[in-house]
């Protein structure tokens, strides 16, 4: 074969085609007869040369085989997929390994220890293996190990994007996602069937709990910088902005809150345990049983606050009912609201919205979501969602007049009327009349009139209307299933405290396309 420089494409592949039939099928004496072919080609490594070669020679016995008669054409298009990854992965590796060696000569020159400073020692350039999207890759890598703080670490690792893990930083990227969209056991069987990665579970889990570890302390360290007040609560002097601000800002923003449960379990404390409970345990665990090993835990739920920001501007009719968003972005966080309003802080400031000529929240008028706007050091527009209100005003009908009843339907039709009209207190002098007998609904009505009266300042529906305001929180309530709800409230579902708080953080992150930008922020950060 002559040298490939010197030939068009099409030449130098029916030269493969050639070296095909001679090697009648040996794939050793390919790749020989592919090797010398573009052994003169000027500028490239005998490590490229063969990582071309094993690609191109994968390539041709694929090409060149007798296909067969009798695969469909699934079957061959699996094949094909398959064929493809093992092109590609030493081409991968040769040019990620190249990357590694010349960051690794660059090392040889600065052997102080990044941590202590003190004097490091080259200890070689030991392999390992990384799993991929394109099969494993084999690469070396210098470890240098410090003197004075006796520690060992991989200089030209990092910069390259290779985690500490068993996987590639895309591997994890995309397993994270299948597991942040369905349950790890699914996720580990489709990343087998769609991308040809095989990944156990608790690996999966691994590689969660190290990507929600690392965003959650990303998301804390910006809140903090972000901070409009100071550690006396005074409004710091200069505002910390996490990104620049849009150049315009927004007219009216809006700004969606509401809560929603997960259930969570944590095991019992030992100590608090009967002596039943305790020899079952013991048991259980002399037994190796699965399912805990007899762990008892405490069933219990954890509110996942959730945000939902968008400029008004981004409200398009679909039709005259109905409307949609065009762009929204999700804040999620499992705790005190505290800690949720420094996040939610940042949001805001991102987006420009402390900049906006009126800021609007929308709620269900909880308390926390009243501490957490007066929090805010900007002012905003409370408005109580329209729906909460009628909602309740039904159920109060259901209990005083019988479920589904004419006379309840017409006594809800005229209350509900009445709110929407800006005569809420009317609505409230109507239920101090109402005396029922059953203790329930009682309790209903008693409720009611407290909930209205609470929010009376919020419930100007034809004010809020008049300059084209938005008085329904609907965003923030598809948020609660599909943002949270449909990964973490699935049928017979129980999280960890911890398992529950970062599956949220990482939902939230999908949700705002976040995610390819998290995965070198958290790889950055490691």
């Amino acid at each position: 074969m002559t040298d490939c420089t010197a030939m068009t494409g099409a030449q130098w592949l029916m030269q493969v085609g050639q070296a095909w039939a001679q090697a009648d099928g040996s794939a050793a004496a390919l790749s020989a007869a592919l090797l010398k072919s573009v052994g003169g080609r000027a500028g490239q490594s005998t490590t490229a040369h063969r990582a071309f070669v094993e690609g191109v020679a994968e390539l041709a016995r694929y090409a060149l085989e007798a296909p067969d008669i009798d695969q469909d054409a699934v079957a061959a298009e699996v094949e094909a997929v398959e064929v493809s990854r093992r092109i590609v992965r030493p081409i991968l590796q040769h040019r990620i390994q190249s990357r590694l060696d010349k960051l690794d000569d660059q090392a040889l020159g600065q052997p102080d220890c990044p941590r202590c400073q003190g004097m490091a020692e080259s200890q070689g350039r030991p392999q390992r293996s990384w799993g991929s999207l394109v099969g494993v890759l084999e690469l070396s890598r210098r470890y240098i190990h410090c003197v004075e703080c006796q520690q060992g670490f991989w200089p030209s690792q990092k910069p390259v994007g290779l985690p500490l893990g068993d996987y590639t930083a895309r591997a994890e990227e995309v397993c994270t996602m299948m597991a942040t969209t369905v349950p790890y056991g699914m996720a580990s069987k489709l990343l087998d069937k769609m991308c040809g990665l095989t990944v156990s579970v608790k690996a999966i889990e691994d590689m969660v709990s190290r990507r929600t570890q690392g965003a959650q302390e990303l998301d804390t360290q910006e809140a903090q910088q972000c901070a409009p007040l100071d550690e006396q609560g005074l409004p710091v002097a200069t505002q910390h902005r996490p990104s620049p601000p849009p150049p315009q800002a927004p007219q009216v923003a809006y700004l969606e809150m509401d809560g929603v449960i997960a259930m969570t379990r944590q095991p019992i404390a030992p100590e608090d345990l009967s002596e039943q409970e305790k020899q079952r345990l013991q048991q259980a665990t002399e037994q190796g049983a699965r399912g805990g090993k007899g762990q008892r835990y405490e069933i219990g739920g954890r509110e996942i606050k959730n945000a939902v920001l968008y400029d008004g501007q981004d409200c398009a009719k679909e039709s005259p009912p109905r409307g949609c968003l065009l762009h929204k972005r999700y804040v999620s966080h499992q705790g005190d609201w505290q800690a949720f309003a420094a996040r939610l802080w940042v949001e805001v400031l991102r987006l420009g919205f402390d900049r906006a000529r009126k800021l609007v929240v929308l709620s269900d008028g909880s308390e926390w979501i009243r501490s957490l706007c007066g929090w805010l050091p900007v002012t905003v527009l409370l408005i109580l969602d329209l729906f909460h209100v009628k909602k309740r005003i039904w159920e109060v009908a259901h209990s005083l007049y019988g479920q589904d009843s004419d006379l309840a339907k017409q006594w809800a039709k005229v209350q509900c009327d009445r709110v929407e009209a800006g005569q809420a207190p009317q609505v409230i002098e109507g239920l101090k009349s109402r005396c029922p007998r059953r203790e329930e609904t009682k309790k209903l009505v008693a409720e009611l009139h407290t909930y209205l009266s609470n929010n009376l300042d919020r419930m100007d529906y034809p004010a809020y209307r008049a300059q084209g305001l938005r008085v329904g929180s609907g965003a923030v309530e598809s948020a609660n299933y599909h943002v949270t709800g449909s990964r973490l409230k699935l049928q017979g579902m129980r999280w960890s405290p911890a398992g529950s708080a970062g599956m949220a953080v990482l939902r939230a992150d999908m949700f705002n396309d976040r995610w390819e930008r998290r995965t070198k922020e958290v790889l950055a950060a490691a």
